[in-house]
Parts: structure tokens; sequence; C-alpha cells
């Protein structure tokens, strides 16, 4: 009898186990039961994706459609606020964010991240005619702007508490914007005088404004990536976005993809570097 319960209790404790891990399924058997791969993004963020005639196109966008095609459904677009976005995956309104999200350290402690696909340091963007930022220490006592909740917002204030560590003034003004081309409006209306942001990014604002801006470096002093971000426990969506990236750059598709919409390829390694921004 003894020997008898026991079996029905390993065995209730099996189907409750079984339960579970059917309630449980994978990320990657969500979407293709779904049909659509749901992908969050702020489309304000070009050339990574943005509006264009209606329509979301950029570097994400293509990145996205091709893993879409290889699980054989569609891609989904959601436009969302980046000072939300985080908490909006966390509450599953979407299966990923594929939306040049630079890799910190603060976030990998609440996302997983796919290895990096493209170049994130940030840069000083100022306009070409004043001379008076020649380096990143020429900030002191200026106006500088950086998109809220942006690992350039993140940047900007480390380094201005380090020019206030060297008796330095800091910035007269620190503005945040809810998207980038905000702060560019403003910097060319002589409201701020620099803006922080990513060097990828900035290179094809550049190459579409010729003679209207120019670059200054030395505000970050290490390297800094993009890459696709996943909730904790969707492990096997990172396993199949890390194998997609790693055949794109084999393949040299990647390069293809940077070419089109930056102009150049980038430099990315398969791994995260061990320290993050």
């Amino acid at each position: 009898m003894k020997f008898r319960t026991l079996t029905k209790a390993a065995l209730m404790t099996l189907a409750l186990a079984f339960s579970v891990s059917s309630a449980h399924a994978g990320a990657i058997d969500d979407i293709k039961k779904r049909g659509e791969m749901v992908i969050g993004m702020e489309v304000a963020y070009q050339p990574y994706e943005f509006f264009k005639d209606g329509k979301i196109i950029g570097y994400d966008v293509d990145i996205a459609n091709k893993f879409a095609e290889k699980l054989g459904v569609k891609a989904k677009f959601v436009d969302t606020e980046w000072n939300g976005i985080i908490a909006s995956l966390l509450a599953k309104k979407f299966d990923a964010i594929l939306s040049g999200m630079t890799v910190t350290g603060e976030r990998a402690q609440k996302l997983n991240f796919s290895m990096p696909y493209g170049e994130a340091t940030n840069v000083i963007l100022v306009r070409q005619d004043d001379p008076s930022i020649q380096t990143a220490e020429d900030l002191s006592g200026k106006r500088v702007g950086a998109q809220l909740a942006s690992a350039g917002d993140k940047v900007a204030k480390e380094f201005e508490a380090a020019l206030k560590a060297k008796g330095k003034p800091g910035y007269s003004d620190y503005k945040l914007y809810d998207h980038y081309p905000e702060a560019y409006v403003d910097l060319t209306n002589k409201r701020t005088d620099a803006v922080v942001n990513s060097i990828s990014t900035l290179i094809v604002l550049l190459a579409e404004q010729k003679g209207k801006y120019r670059l200054v470096g030395g505000i970050q002093n290490i390297k800094a990536y993009f890459g696709m971000a996943f909730r904790k426990e969707d492990t096997d969506f990172l396993k199949f976005a890390n194998e997609q990236f790693a055949a794109m750059k084999a393949s040299g598709e990647l390069a293809e993809l940077q070419k089109k919409w930056f102009g150049g390829t980038m430099d990315t390694p398969n791994e995260l570097p061990a320290t993050l921004p």
C-alpha cells in the first residue's frame, strides 16, 4: 500500500511538472504558434529604424525580417517610447528589443543581450561653425543634450561628473529629449551647443547633412556595442539570435546591410565584452 501511494504521488508530481513545462513553452515555440515575431523599437533612430513614406525601415528592420523569415513567420514592429521600452519587454508587450540598444552593465542585469551587431560608442555632435568645442573637456560650461534614458544620457552625466571632479565647471545646461531628432533641431537652432549620441548613428547624420555638423571624440573611454535584448527566461530566442548573427557575419550578409544603411562596415565581436559601459 505504501509503495502504491508513493507511486501515485510520484506520478502526480511528474504530471504537474509536465503541465508547468507545457505552460511555459519556449519563446521560439510561442512565436511560431503565433505566426509572428513581435519586436519592440523606438522608430526615431535613423538609420536603425525610422519612418519613410509611412513605412518602418532601417538596419534593425532588415535584420528582424531576416530572423522572421528563418522562423517561417512575419515580423511585427511595435513603436515604443524609449523611456519605457525595457518595462514593456518585461511586461511581454513584445518578444525582444531590436532598436539600437547599447549593451550596458545596468541593462544586462535585467536583460540578456545578443552578440554585438553594431558599434555604439558615444561621441559629441557639434555645429560645424562652432570652433569653441575641439575636445570633450571643452563641454565645460556648455549646453549639452541627449535622449532621455539613452546610453548617451548616461555617458554625458558621467563625463560631467568627471569634469567637476577635476575642479572644472560642469555643463551650463543639460537637456533631455524624448527623441534624438529633437536634440538635433535644438543644436541647429543654437539652443544647445552639443549632443551626445552613438558614432554609427551620427556618421549617417553627417553624410546626409554635409557641412552642418562635425564630431568630437573623447567623451567615452570604453568601446560600446549594440545588441538585441531579451527577457532573461527566453534563452532559446537568445541562442537563435546569436546563431543568426554569427551566420550573417560569416557570410558577409551583415556587412552588406551595414554598407546599405551606414555606407561602410563595422567590426563587432562575436561575444559581449567582459567590461560593459
